[in-house]
């Protein structure tokens, strides 16, 4: 079987998951129609590749490992709803992937070594999935979704724009090789009217990484670290939003994030910021 002959590499993060149960639940919170097309990273043997044809118009995936190209993925070339792609998802243009038709999903078991810098790029890329459903390491999966209290720079930088919800665990035992970490399933919706417009992500998220630069001093003291500032100012600013600045930067609530990120630009504090940096 062309399984034996595909064995994982842990160079590319890659676990395969084998469980049925599991790929049933994540094609119910997917909630596919006819006609969703849906982007798919890392398809791996295929088997989330084969459920998401069974249920949807057109399945695009990207896959890096020219092994499972031409071995368990090739059976799917037959199939004229599916297209592959050969590349790493980090430097695949996604406009050029769906150049006709801007609305699609994601749903993907994403590498562990590269799940998070996939997912920012394709979310926060100028054509972004409607709908996300995606397996990662439980603790991004958590920060992903975190409350208040909780919150973390990738909680502020993806509820600004979209929509989460974390769905279930999932054990090693599900996937082959077993991982060591235990794994999360999240969803994330984009908000029709985001917080901050995208085009502001990549400042945003300048922006959180210096506000989160000292995590369990005081809000006051971390965004004066992070962005070289004095702590009075910090405070001038933060009395005005009426923001308890004695908080730690993870009791600080997402639209407060963002409303100090406007102050701060207002008040000319964030020109050392690069103008171009996405998240």
């Amino acid at each position: 079987m062309a399984r034996s002959f595909n064995p994982a590499k842990k160079s590319l993060g890659q676990h395969f998951l084998k469980d049925a149960t599991i790929l049933t639940k994540i094609i119910d919170v997917a909630d596919l129609s006819e006609t969703d097309q849906v982007l798919e990273i890392g398809p791996g043997r295929g088997a989330l590749t084969k459920r998401l044809l069974q249920k949807s118009a057109r399945v695009t995936a990207i896959e890096l490992d020219k092994d499972l190209i031409v071995g368990p993925l090739n059976e799917l070339f037959g199939d004229p709803n599916f297209q592959l792609i050969e590349g790493d998802a980090r430097e695949v243009n996604i406009e050029e992937v769906f150049p006709e038709s801007p609305r699609f999903k994601l749903v993907a078991n994403l590498p562990y070594n590269a799940g998070t810098n996939i997912l920012r790029k394709l979310l926060f890329s100028k054509m972004s999935p409607t709908f996300t459903v995606v397996m990662l390491q439980r603790e991004v999966a958590r920060n992903i979704t975190a409350d208040c209290g909780h919150l973390n720079i990738l909680g502020v930088l993806f509820q600004t724009y979209y929509t989460t919800r974390y769905h279930f665990n999932v054990q090693p035992r599900s996937f082959s090789p077993q991982p060591k970490v235990v794994s999360g399933v999240i969803s994330l919706k984009r908000n029709c009217t985001p917080l901050l417009p995208h085009s502001s992500a990549g400042d945003f998220f300048k922006f959180l990484t210096n506000g989160f630069s000292a995590p369990r001093k005081q809000l006051h003291n971390s965004l004066s670290l992070g962005l070289g500032i004095s702590i009075q100012r910090v405070k001038d600013i933060c009395y005005q939003l009426d923001l308890d600045t004695e908080l730690r930067p993870s009791y600080i609530e997402v639209n407060e994030w963002v409303s100090l990120y406007e102050a701060f630009c207002e008040s000319g504090h964030m020109g050392a910021l690069n103008k171009n940096t996405r998240p």
